[in-house]
């Protein structure tokens, strides 16, 4: 029965993932794990117990998610991060129907965060990432960062198992009521807060890349043309749109600035730079300047072999706004989308290229950095999601390019109010704090209350 109660757990969480998305899922899946865990008489079992869940969940999966090095890489971390999460687990539910469901809540934080440090898809990989479907509820990431929203709905979960095996129901239930309340005072502080000044943004965005067939130029001057007539100030296209060479990048430069000035737009243009061998934005002005160039830094390992850049920020002018540009890979990684954060950036362009079968999780993890460092986010996608997004989560406006095709995506998008969160001030050190001391206070705990 415990080892079909962790495969249960398993499935319900992956359910709760691409493609089915079943998000309410998140907020009951881990609680036949936990029960498991802490019913045995003996926690020997428990590494099995996570293997058979982490079976349940990542195995699904990778069968959706394809089978790329980086993504095998991925799953075989997590099958060993939850095999260790379940031995601690059946340790530290013992330890007390409060503490002890905290202090599990705890080690599972520590193994997340831990894990989005290595090079491969950072918060991408989180069990939490599908929570974006309901921005309201996240809204507390302003303050607690993708580790905090971890920590809770881990220990809202533990905390009801061990209520409804314990004898002691009382004081689990009082302490997940305490978190709850804590949760939507802040999530409500968070959510009526004014946002900033409004602007009419536009993404285009297409399935395979155009530039395959000669028609880049055509798509992409059509798509200015038509941001234009919508009274769009700032066009973001996806990641490396065009490429350029030694020789090509005078007359480049030249032709993107012409339709810049002509349109009188703001442009994002993605761009392989063939001389340095690494990728960029273009960001020109309404006058037709190449005002910044940003280098993409994080890369993905075994998929993408050429130049890193070395972090540096785009931080331009816009209006009363500030604008900053990442790409792809970069969103995935709190430390750039942090530092935007820091210095009050209003308003990100993120051009990105995605293949089918990872859209959706990358289009859900992006979400979260507009709602932990508060600006709003133009996404533009070559097979993947194009998206306008809002400083507290919302998707303003989308468009599914693998379903729907070539397509611009404009609309009003609320900015950010220019004020750091309390993520972007302070990262995740907090949390780390928290989730240290609890984990020291279980282990001092004598007995096993």
């Amino acid at each position: 029965m415990r080892t079909l109660a962790a495969l249960l757990a398993g499935a319900m969480l992956f359910l709760s993932d691409q493609p089915m998305v079943w998000w309410p899922l998140q907020l009951v899946a881990l609680i036949p794990l936990w029960l498991a865990l802490a019913s045995g008489p003996r926690p020997r079992r428990s590494p099995l117990l996570g293997l058979v869940f982490g079976a349940g969940y990542t195995l699904p999966l990778l069968l959706v998610a394809g089978h790329d090095e980086p993504i095998l890489a991925l799953g075989a971390l997590m099958l060993l991060e939850w095999m260790l999460i379940a031995w601690c687990a059946a340790h530290l539910l013992r330890r007390g129907p409060v503490l002890g469901a905290l202090a599990t809540a705890a080690v599972v934080t520590l193994a997340e965060l831990a894990l989005w440090q290595l090079p491969l898809f950072g918060t991408g990989q989180s069990f939490v990432r599908p929570l974006s479907q309901a921005p309201l509820l996240i809204a507390f990431a302003a303050f607690t960062g993708t580790g905090g929203v971890v920590f809770v709905v881990t220990a809202l979960q533990a905390l009801l198992a061990n209520a409804l095996r314990g004898t002691d129901r009382a004081r689990p239930l009082l302490a997940a009521l305490a978190l709850l309340a804590l949760v939507a005072g802040l999530d409500w502080q968070r959510w009526t807060r004014p946002l900033g000044t409004e602007v009419l943004v536009a993404a285009l965005g297409w399935n395979d890349s155009p530039s395959a067939d000669g028609r880049s130029g055509e798509v992409f001057e059509r798509g200015a043309a038509d941001a234009a007539a919508a009274g769009a100030q700032l066009l973001v296209t996806p990641e490396t749109s065009g490429s350029v060479g030694q020789d090509r990048r005078p007359a480049a430069i030249e032709r993107l600035g012409a339709l810049a000035r002509q349109h009188a737009l703001w442009i994002a243009f993605g761009v392989w730079h063939a001389p340095t061998r690494d990728n960029r934005i273009w960001f020109f002005d309404p006058s037709g300047e190449l005002r910044a160039e940003y280098r993409k830094t994080h890369l993905i390992p075994w998929l993408e072999d050429y130049v890193a850049g070395d972090g540096t920020l785009i931080r331009l002018p816009f209006g009363e706004l500030t604008l900053g540009g990442m790409i792809c890979q970069d969103d995935n990684f709190t430390d750039l989308a942090r530092g935007y954060g820091r210095d009050g950036t209003r308003l990100l362009a993120v051009p990105t290229n995605d293949w089918p079968s990872i859209r959706g999780f990358h289009f859900e993890n992006g979400i979260f950095r507009a709602i932990e460092n508060g600006y709003a986010v133009v996404r533009a996608a070559s097979g993947g999601i194009s998206a306008l997004v809002s400083p507290r989560g919302e998707v303003v406006a989308s468009c599914d390019h693998v379903l729907d095709g070539p397509k611009l995506v404009h609309g009003l998008l609320p900015t950010g109010d220019g004020q750091p969160t309390w993520y972007a001030r302070l990262g995740d050190v907090p949390m780390l704090v928290i989730a240290v001391a609890l984990l020291l206070a279980a282990l001092l705990r004598r007995g096993r209350g």
